[in-house]
């Protein structure tokens, strides 16, 4: 019996360790790659970079700190920052042999940065001092204390994995050679990434502007993070260390409202849309009438096209306590209600309006993977349960949901990713009557920013870089559960 690789069904030839197609490992035999390793050690020590160097003892001074932002030399941080980047960046084109090289280089710029330069001393935006790491620790400034800052030990212990992961993954390339002769390894796998670029050149050459638009618009902005470190003032902020993350998790009971509410309006928000979506689904599944049926398709879908704006304005007119209410005006004139009732301007109703309003927009479109899944369930099944004497309803139990149900944890994982980005259709729903119940973290980062006087742009960077890191937690699990569920991930 001949063998065949379990990726892509190609024959092996007689003692192949791996695929000639794909390059997939033969048999049980585990890859040595520590990747993982090094991309992780790499990005705490991305992170150890924003930390404070030098922290002074006194918990009220906590934003007396210096870090890579407080050096002589600024430019020293863009280098490091760039060194892990290009690093990341190699180990992802899998040239793990050269990521060792920038990995290397970022430890040596963290080591002279650290030692061997002065850090800027600010008071009110204003540069007073330049201080030696040996003056800080020794003499302190003004009968200050000061001690080695987190930052420190995040940078090295990133950077002994970074370097510890890059080293031991490309010592596989000094191992014994795999013993598969080349005449079976195909071109795409013996071939340089120069020379398969340089084949592909024109798809490169179309892609260069969405490249070159990512970069600016995405990537380039995110270095926009360090400022959750300063306080920010307009063309000169200046470090304060985890003083608003401080303040953020210890002071700030509205931050922790908003951070309630955003899991809460999220997630039942979640299950309210998938289960009336898998309900309205399954209706439709037993409507006979083809005509009807795509009518009722179409009517169910048609909110989901409608901007948020137009569904807030529609609903408000519609939940209005004037005349013009009409919920109000029906519930009055049968008797339920005796004064009209403000749906959205009322904590007790808010949430339930709110719930009731995305459940109306956002099934419609939920249904279509739905459908799709029970279009694809065959015939043969229900006929002969039905032969076998099952009722409609036992097909539906031991038929329709069981295949739906891979479906509906995918789905449900896919969405719970994106929780921690909440913010349209609240912000139009909302108003200051109900901002105890309805307000959540992009919202309150909003109004935080733009809706008062005494904007601090630096506190609002550091609550929103809180949600990126929460939702990177979020999709870290969503992507490992489905990774168990579906057998391959979402990112």
């Amino acid at each position: 019996m001949k063998m065949q690789c379990k990726s892509c069904g190609t024959e092996l030839p007689k003692k192949a360790k791996v695929c000639p197609k794909c390059g997939e490992l033969v048999g049980k035999q585990k890859s040595d790659n520590l990747k993982v390793i090094a991309v992780a050690g790499l990005v705490i020590a991305l992170i150890g970079g924003l930390l404070p160097f030098v922290q002074n003892t006194d918990v009220e001074l906590i934003s007396d700190a210096y870090s890579f932002m407080n050096i002589d030399v600024p430019a020293m941080w863009y280098l490091y920052m760039l060194a892990i980047v290009v690093s990341l960046v190699l180990l992802a084109v899998k040239k793990d042999m050269f990521s060792i090289i920038p990995t290397a280089i970022s430890g040596i710029i963290f080591i002279v940065s650290f030692v061997g330069m002065n850090f800027r001393g600010y008071e009110s935006r204003k540069l007073y001092n330049l201080h030696s790491l040996t003056d800080l620790l020794s003499n302190g400034y003004e009968g200050s204390s000061y001690s080695v800052g987190c930052g420190v030990y995040v940078v090295i212990i990133g950077l002994i994995l970074g370097i510890a992961g890059c080293f031991i993954d490309i010592m596989k390339y000094f191992k014994k050679d795999i013993n598969v002769d080349s005449k079976y390894m195909t071109n795409s796998i013996n071939r340089k990434v120069w020379s398969k670029i340089y084949y592909h050149r024109w798809f490169y050459v179309m892609f260069l502007p969405v490249l070159i638009m990512i970069l600016l618009f995405n990537y380039w902005p995110m270095l926009g993070c360090r400022y959750a470190f300063t306080k920010y003032i307009i063309r000169s902020p200046y470090y304060v260390g985890l003083l608003h993350f401080n303040t953020m998790f210890t002071n700030d009971v509205f931050f922790w409202d908003a951070f309630r509410n955003t899991l809460l309006l999220s997630i039942v928000k979640l299950i309210l849309n998938t289960g009336a979506a898998v309900i309205i689904s399954l209706l439709l599944n037993e409507i006979t009438n083809l005509a009807f049926k795509k009518t009722v398709q179409t009517i169910v879908y048609l909110p989901h096209f409608m901007s948020w704006v137009v569904v807030a304005s529609i609903f408000r007119l519609i939940l209005s306590v004037n005349s013009s209410g009409m919920i109000n005006q029906m519930l009055m004139g049968m008797g339920v209600i005796d004064n009209p009732i403000f749906f959205l301007g009322d904590v007790r109703y808010w949430r339930g309006t709110f719930f009731f309003i995305n459940v109306w927009k956002d099934t419609g479109w939920g249904t279509i993977l739905f459908l799709a899944t029970l279009s694809g369930i065959s015939p043969d099944l229900y006929e002969a349960a039905q032969i076998d004497g099952a009722n409609r309803w036992n097909r539906l139990i031991y038929i329709t949901l069981p295949a739906l149900a891979n479906t509906i944890i995918t789905v449900f994982i896919l969405n719970l990713a994106k929780v921690m980005n909440l913010f349209e259709s609240v912000f139009v729903t909302m108003n200051d009557a109900v901002v105890n119940v309805s307000n959540v973290l992009q919202t309150y980062v909003y109004r935080k920013t733009f809706g008062s006087g005494n904007s601090d742009y630096g506190y609002t960077t550091a609550v929103g870089l809180f949600k990126s890191f929460v939702g990177m937690i979020l999709v870290l699990g969503c992507n490992y559960a489905s990774k168990k569920v579906r057998g391959r991930g979402i990112v």
